[in-house]
């Protein structure tokens, strides 16, 4: 799923909840023998009820061009809670989850709302829409070589604005199944059954991106990490010796990293 990353400069936009829910199809990327598949089972992935919340650190940098050259590295943590804290109906009769996101920058202070995000589940997808972006975020049944185009709904070549530049964070995505039903340790917790789904993860001389998403049975997403980077370093005349094994993390010049873990629930 993607994060916009929630600076001072950003305003808080009250997410559209409504909305026409599609079908997507899984495609196989691998040949391994079936195993009957109990889509019950899944469901739990991806909860959705009233008065349920999670509570993440979130850290965040943020790369901009610096007056006169250069590149200004901006670093953030963030306290950050997701509610469900309501129910509608769509136009086409599917129920929305309303889930709210508050922030707060330390453990004594305040929660303050932020954002509305919606959530849908079904009997063969589950949907999320946070800056009126909806993404298809996980597909059932899957299983080990399921794969989907979890940005259907969404222009490829769309602009996004981070830090004043504007930058395409959405070409190539193909959402895929990396693990599943796997122990983890995550933010603190033992988890006994964990899904893996690698959103994107492309590298180029200019550009590279990276999302990856786990979800804990019964709770829901627990770990997000997020790359949206774009650098020139490369295209210099003659290129540098290191451009293609220097470091996305030295060598990048806009966009952001973030890192987003789970610290509570109920």
């Amino acid at each position: 799923m993607f994060i916009f990353v929630q600076r001072s400069y950003i305003p808080v936009t009250v997410i559209l909840l409504a909305g026409l829910f599609g079908n997507a199809a899984c495609n196989k990327r691998a040949t391994d023998p079936y195993e009957p598949v109990d889509v019950a089972e899944q469901y739990p992935y991806f909860p959705l009820e009233i008065g349920k919340y999670i509570e993440y650190a979130v850290d965040s940098l943020i790369y901009d061009f610096a007056p006169g050259g250069g590149t200004v590295r901006d670093s953030s943590h963030t306290l950050v809670r997701e509610t469900v804290v309501d129910t509608l109906r769509d136009n086409t009769g599917n129920l929305v989850f309303a889930i709210e996101r508050s922030e707060r920058a330390g453990d004594t202070e305040p929660w303050q709302p932020r954002q509305v995000y919606a959530a849908t589940r079904s009997a063969s997808q589950a949907t999320r829409t946070e800056n009126n972006l909806r993404f298809l975020k996980l597909i059932f049944p899957f299983d080990r070589s399921s794969t989907w185009d979890g940005n259907l709904w969404i222009d490829q070549y769309r602009e996004i604005e981070i830090a004043g530049e504007r930058i395409q964070p959405f070409v190539n995505w193909r959402y895929e199944v990396d693990s599943l039903h796997i122990p983890a340790p995550i933010g603190g917790f033992a988890f006994d059954s964990v899904l893996v789904v690698t959103e994107v993860d492309e590298t180029n001389a200019i550009e590279r991106r990276l999302s990856r998403v786990k979800y804990a049975k019964h709770i829901g997403v627990v770990s997000r990490e997020l790359w949206i980077l774009d650098s020139q370093y490369c295209n210099q005349i003659p290129a540098p010796a290191d451009c293609l094994t220097k470091p996305w993390v030295e060598k990048a010049e806009k966009g952001y990293i973030l890192r987003q873990i789970i610290t509570g629930h109920n």
